[in-house]
């Protein structure tokens, strides 16, 4: 039974092997000092990964007074990871925990018997709010009494990750807009027909917009992350909500040679929400279903009414390959390169902090690939 796992070994110590350790530990001065000497977190881990001691900079995470309700717990369950409930053996033993850079860190230390160091991404939630975390994890092993632990350090990257990833996507997408307006601008100097004239002012404007649309984007996101973001309630009709998205994003340069279509049985109805918030959701889900969709390929937008609750899909005939539906909501995880993480993770964002719903996904070669928003009519 104990070798039910999805990733890591899943057996735990007993909770009297766990409290003879952490006796053992604490009667070794020398180390207990040293532990409160190094600069950060840190804790003291079994061979099972399980928590044994902790310094007070770790206990001030979670606002801890002593370790008593930490010990025996491994580290993705204090600090509330998403993936720490899915398996019946808790931390480690998910599938998806085989993209944690914590787990392998200490997986690696503990089959080279030496330190390892790796970049760490972890999605939580904290008083029913999402939370992302970066962290730099180094596992180093220890012989203490005799035994056999690891000394677990934990640096939060999580502000200089935020913004690298916030400013490269930022300045790239500014970018393409701002050189797509420069372009236009320069054949209107170079001088055109009055017939072509119209058209290049207007998608002069279209860019003009598109680059003021980032700036708010992103502005958006970073109030989001800091709890600043205020959220606007009003009523919003459901299908003028789906043609505004599609018409927004359909002149965007990801939407070029490329179909949107309005599922036709999409109910017609108002509820309430941001619509500012909610549309830029929506445009998020449509671009990202773009960007994956080939030439001349088509994707397809809808809304379920179902019952109190609004169902808002979008959906396109690509399938996510496994590693990256693992992975997808985290912040700074992408497809797209280094630092370009910031897509899927705004979505989940802002539907489930601010506009109290919840996002899914399918993803497999029968249903194809489908996104979900689901929202109660009443906010």
């Amino acid at each position: 039974m104990l070798d039910k796992t999805k990733f890591a070994p899943a057996l735990r110590s007993s909770s009297d092997q766990i409290l003879q350790e952490n006796r053992v530990v604490a009667s070794q001065k020398l180390f207990r000092e040293i532990l409160e000497a190094i600069n950060g977190k840190s804790i003291l881990i079994d061979n099972n990964r399980q928590i044994i001691y902790a310094n007070n900079d770790f206990l001030n995470l979670r606002g801890l007074k002593n370790m008593d309700p930490i010990l025996g717990l491994r580290l993705g369950e204090v600090i509330s990871c998403i993936h720490s409930g899915e398996e019946q053996f808790g931390c480690g033993t998910s599938a998806a925990c085989a993209y944690c850079g914590a787990v392998n860190a200490i997986l690696e230390s503990q089959k080279s018997g030496s330190k390892s160091a790796k970049e760490c991404r972890i999605t939580t939630v904290v008083d029913e709010k999402l939370k992302s975390w970066d962290l730099f994890i180094t596992s180093s092993p220890i012989s203490l009494a005799g035994n056999l632990y690891y000394i677990i350090s934990i640096e939060d990257i999580s502000h200089k990750k935020r913004r690298s990833a916030l400013e490269k996507t930022f300045f790239h997408d500014l970018l393409n807009s701002a050189g797509g307006l420069n372009g236009l601008l320069t054949i209107l100097k170079d001088g055109v027909s009055p017939e072509e004239a119209p058209e290049i002012i207007n998608l002069s404007e279209e860019a003009s917009r598109d680059i003021l649309d980032e700036i708010m984007m992103h502005t958006q996101i970073r109030a989001a992350e800091n709890g600043d973001l205020q959220v606007k309630i009003e009523p919003v009709n459901s299908i003028e909500l789906l043609v505004s998205s599609v018409k927004k994003i359909s002149s965007h340069k990801v939407g070029q040679n490329k179909e949107v279509i309005i599922s036709e049985d999409s109910a017609n109805i108002n509820f309430q929400t941001d619509r500012i918030l909610l549309q830029r959701v929506i445009i998020n889900l449509i671009k990202n279903a773009l960007e994956s969709t080939p030439q001349s390929g088509t994707i397809f937008v809808g809304l379920k009414d179902d019952g109190d609750k609004i169902i808002i899909w979008v959906k396109n005939n690509e399938v996510i390959p496994m590693d990256v539906q693992l992975q997808l909501f985290q912040r700074s995880y992408s497809t797209k390169g280094d630092n370009r993480g910031i897509g899927t993770y705004s979505i989940k964002l802002l539907t489930e902090n601010y506009l109290k719903g919840k996002v899914s996904f399918i993803s497999n070669e029968t249903d194809r690939t489908v996104f979900s928003l689901e929202f109660n009519k009443v906010f």
